[in-house]
């Protein structure tokens, strides 16, 4: 038998990290920006004994397949942790993933929700303590996104952003490198995926599960219609029979599904715009709105919205990744973002 002794020289170095844990997917990269994981949120936990059976997108695959003896959880829910046991081993596994155990300190930079609470934010940092890290430094992802997305926070002029996230969406300004007012709201990719859903219920009495709903979502759903026409298979079992059937569609067929959503975005952000102040909201007309988030992705989003609000609307390079972006770049000293976006 050997044993494994640490350097005790590493406990003086450290593994700088920016991570964005979010309901849908977990993404960590280094300082440099460069991807170190990227997994769905999830985690499969044998009932009774709490061992770990599977991460990320394995654990994903599970969902409506396990069999009891393993719960299949999200433990973070609208940007708030809701299992606190299960999102320690998640991340645990996680950040063992990217950094070998070798005694190095984990620093980490960590994107959240500027609609959660204090409580709530210090329950993340916890969590994220109790599963390995040494320090743990916290940027609101309005902000981390618009440097992520490449756009000036320093100047004395109003910008607006709208990140939709798997459970929640914020409509917020900025001006001078803060958040000057900022809407959130119960709506993001999972209740694109739930109107999908209902939708084909509606329309061809099928009954689809989660992942399928997520397919048909990102395949086809549109809030603008697509120039060119998609095409996918969907399965999933007739109501009644409880026959399984595949359907062959197109994006006609989810024409309207997605009215429900859009509108509750639209309301969001005319709210957000209605309570800042008017001289933001002027220069806002001319900077526009910046969409973000994974949620963000769906077809047509900006055109549909700006259309709908009379602004000009783009959506961020890369949408999902923005955040995390941001909250890398403040992990590297050239750069000069940390004392503004850390709090």
């Amino acid at each position: 038998m050997s044993l494994r002794l640490r350097n005790p020289f590493n406990l003086l170095r450290s593994h700088s990290i920016a991570l964005d844990a979010g309901s849908a997917r977990t993404v960590i990269t280094n300082p440099q920006s460069e991807v170190l994981l990227d997994e769905p949120t999830v985690i499969a936990i044998e009932h009774g004994t709490g061992a770990v059976i599977a991460t990320g997108a394995e654990a994903k695959s599970y969902i409506g397949k396990a069999p009891e003896r393993i719960r299949v959880i999200r433990p973070i829910q609208a940007g708030v942790i809701v299992d606190f046991d299960s999102a320690k081993a998640l991340l645990r596994s996680f950040f063992k993933r990217v950094c070998a155990d070798d005694g190095f300190r984990l620093n980490i930079c960590a994107v959240v929700c500027l609609g959660v609470t204090d409580l709530e934010k210090h329950t993340f940092i916890d969590c994220c303590k109790a599963a390995g890290a040494s320090k743990v430094d916290i940027v609101d992802a309005p902000l981390a996104a618009a440097v992520g997305a490449g756009l000036d926070i320093r100047q004395p002029k109003g910008r607006l952003l709208l990140g939709i996230g798997a459970g929640l969406a914020e409509a917020s300004v900025l001006c001078l490198a803060d958040v000057v007012y900022s809407e959130s709201a119960r709506i993001g990719a999972e209740h694109f995926h739930e109107a999908v859903a209902q939708h084909l219920a509606a329309r061809y009495r099928v009954s689809i599960g989660e992942n399928m709903a997520e397919q048909a979502t990102l395949q086809l759903a549109w809030a603008e219609r697509p120039a060119q026409l998609r095409h996918m298979t969907l399965t999933g079992k007739y109501f009644g029979s409880g026959t399984p059937c595949a359907l062959e569609l197109t994006d006609d067929d989810l024409e309207g599904a997605l009215d429900g959503p859009l509108a509750s975005l639209e309301a969001l952000v005319r709210k957000a715009m209605d309570k800042t102040p008017a001289e933001l909201v002027a220069d806002i007309a001319d900077t526009g709105l910046t969409l973000y988030g994974g949620g963000a992705q769906v077809h047509g989003l900006d055109s549909a919205l700006g259309s709908r609000l009379g602004l000009r609307t783009r959506q961020a390079h890369d949408p999902a990744m923005v955040s995390v972006l941001g909250a890398a770049a403040t992990l590297r000293p050239d750069l000069d973002f940390k004392k503004l976006l850390v709090k």
